[in-house]
């Protein structure tokens, strides 16, 4: 079964308006993660160099990347035009910036960049659809190029998933929102994969070097590299 595209554009149309500060109170090191995923990349701050960021959303990785990398241009890929909207308002008038209203899963993702991240987002696709995703993946990218991916997991036991997903519930009700709410949203619509499955993804696409760079409870941050 493939990515449900209209009922995921829809699910994010909704929420540009309070999406930074909802995904704080849902997703545990979600500052913490945007942070590491700009330290993970592998270049000095002044090249110049080309970044691909899918799953924009309003920008927030974006802009950190372009503060950290001021001679980089960033395309920003979204499958929303209210998501492209929220980035051009955070970036303002950043002349570094293109935008694409795109699928990944599905669309061209263009060619000769450095660096491709992508923010909680690669779990709107299948696990069927993977493969053909991190093979075009390498292709986009330069030689030396890495993919720096925030995912939602799952683990390989089904005891340290359920304690897993506990927690994480337990984090949203402190937070003030609905765990069990968000809960039944990520069993319905995401497609979260262990990360023993996503690093065998990577390297039949050709990645090497694919790791973990972190992990809390059912979120992880991997870096894979183009030869």
């Amino acid at each position: 079964m493939s990515m449900n595209t209209s009922a995921v554009r829809d699910h994010f149309r909704v929420q540009v308006d309070h999406y930074p500060g909802l995904m704080g109170r849902i997703i545990p090191g979600y500052a913490e993660q945007r942070d590491l995923m700009v330290r993970l990349v592998p270049f000095e701050s002044g090249r110049r160099i080309r970044i691909l960021d899918l799953g924009c959303g309003p920008g927030l990785l974006a802009q950190q990347l372009l503060r950290e990398f001021p001679q980089a241009e960033l395309t920003a890929l979204d499958l929303t035009n209210e998501m492209l909207d929220a980035c051009r308002q955070r970036a303002g008038d950043e002349s570094r910036m293109d935008y694409r209203l795109a699928d990944f899963r599905t669309d061209d993702l263009g060619s000769g960049y450095d660096v491709i991240t992508a923010s909680l987002s690669l779990h709107h696709l299948t696990f069927a659809e993977r493969p053909d995703f991190f093979a075009r993946a390498y292709d986009s990218l330069n030689p030396g190029g890495v993919l720096i991916a925030a995912e939602v997991i799952i683990d390989e036991s089904p005891d340290v998933r359920a304690s897993q997903y506990r927690l994480w519930q337990e984090f949203m009700i402190a937070n003030g929102e609905d765990g069990e709410q968000w809960f039944s949203k990520h069993t319905d619509k995401d497609h979260p994969a262990t990360i023993t499955s996503l690093i065998s993804w990577l390297g039949v696409a050709g990645f090497v070097g694919a790791g973990c760079y972190w992990r809390q409870l059912n979120f992880a941050v991997l870096r894979a590299a183009r030869r």
